[in-house]
This record gives structure tokens, C-alpha cells and sequence, in this order.
């Protein structure tokens, strides 16, 4: 990890952490969870480690993990997009329970006190706490930021508008976006919705809903993008 002081500018900034992480420990044997968890976070480390060199920076502490970028380029977003978006895929296969956002705004990071502070990480927790399923959300900052440009969020394929009611509990909806588990098909088959709707039979009652409400949005655009095409 970089453990030289970044100045309080402009960045793109990812937030993961687990949902019910107590629980979700407390379920399953010691062994088992230890064991998915470090595998999750060496795929986290292989990722970002591939752009470290050109400003990708993470750190984590227990259920709570955060990425962020040297500057905010449109080629710096596609980088942190990308390693977000494979280790949130990397939690949701290991049967882990994750929701996050990713954010464009003013940070201050120090890695090496392990200091993080500005208004990308807070709307990005912000909007990560505040969704009611499972789910990695684009916030309205980044909306702002790439409308007009060439990754205009509006056009891209793996992200679509959320649902105006049952997602966010608080947070106004108009400008979020939500990756929608489509880029994983293997064989016809789509492994993220698997292990969503294995989780989802775990899971107990009061819980349900939000894995219930993840499948409906990927089956409606899976069908919606099928018919496109």
C-alpha cells in the first residue's frame, strides 16, 4: 500500500463493507469464514496492485474496505470501477453479503496513520449504508461527473438506474445507479445470482427481502437486455 500523504483533492473513492458482519461470523465455523475473507481480500490485493503504481491506494479494517485513486481522471475511474466491482464479485462468490458506492469528491488520505477524510468518503458510505439489499452503487457525484463524457453512466451496460422505492431507505434515489450482476455468465448460467439466491435460503426471515430485491433487479434488466439485443 502507498504510505506517502496525498493532498485534499478531487478523487474516485470506493466503499465495501460486509452486511451483518456479526451475524454473518457467528453463522458459519471460524475456519470457513477466515478462510473466505483472506481469499477476498488477496484477490482485493491482486487487483489493486496491478495500478498501484499509477495512484490505486485500499485499505480495510475488519468488515469495512475502501479504494481510492491519486487524482480524478475518467482513466482513474475506470481503473477503481474495475477493482471495486471484481472484489465486490469476489465477496457475493464467496457467499459473503456486501454493499458499497462508489463516489467522486474532495479526500485527504494518509495511509500510513490511516487517516481518511473528505466528502467522497462520506457520500460514498453515505449511500453504501443507506441501500436495503445487497448491491454496489454508483452515487449521483459520480452521475455528475461523467455525464457528457465518453463513460457516461447513463450508457453503461453494467450499471442501471435503481428502483425509486424499496432500495434506498433515506437517501433520494434520482442519479443512483446500480450494478446490475450481468458480466459473469458462464455457460448461460449467471454465478452472481446463484450464490445471491443461495444466500438468500441461508438467510434469516428479516433478511430475505434484501436478496429478494437484488434478484428482481438483475432478472429485470437481464430480460430487458436480452430483448435489446
Amino acid at each position: 500500500m502507498h504510505s506517502r500523504r496525498l493532498q485534499y483533492k478531487d478523487r474516485w473513492f470506493c466503499y465495501l463493507d460486509i452486511l451483518g458482519f456479526t451475524a454473518f461470523v457467528r453463522s458459519r465455523e471460524a475456519g470457513i469464514v477466515i478462510d473466505a475473507y483472506e481469499d477476498a481480500i488477496a484477490k482485493l490485493e491482486i487487483g489493486a496492485s496491478a495500478k498501484r503504481s499509477r495512484g490505486l491506494s485500499y485499505s480495510w479494517f475488519s468488515d469495512t474496505f475502501i479504494i481510492f485513486t491519486r487524482g480524478d481522471s475518467l482513466e482513474e475511474f475506470t481503473w477503481l470501477e474495475q477493482v471495486g466491482r471484481l472484489f465486490f464479485q469476489s465477496l457475493i462468490l464467496a457467499f459473503i453479503p456486501a454493499r458499497g458506492a462508489i463516489s467522486h469528491g474532495k479526500l485527504y488520505s494518509n495511509l500510513e496513520k490511516n487517516i481518511f477524510v473528505g466528502e467522497a468518503l462520506i457520500e460514498a458510505y453515505e449511500y453504501g449504508e443507506d441501500q436495503d439489499w445487497i448491491g454496489l452503487l454508483l452515487a449521483p457525484s459520480v452521475y455528475r461527473k461523467l455525464a457528457g463524457t465518453a463513460l457516461d453512466v447513463g450508457k453503461r451496460y453494467n450499471y442501471r438506474r435503481v428502483p425509486t422505492k424499496g432500495v434506498m431507505r433515506k437517501l433520494n434515489p434520482e442519479y443512483v445507479f446500480a450494478y446490475t450482476f450481468n458480466n459473469a455468465t458462464v455457460m448461460g448460467a449467471n454465478p452472481l445470482l446463484t450464490a445471491i439466491r443461495s444466500m438468500q435460503r441461508s438467510s434469516a426471515e428479516p433478511f430475505k427481502g434484501k436478496y429478494q430485491r437484488v434478484e428482481q433487479f438483475i432478472e429485470k434488466h437481464r430480460s430487458i437486455d436480452a430483448t435489446a439485443a
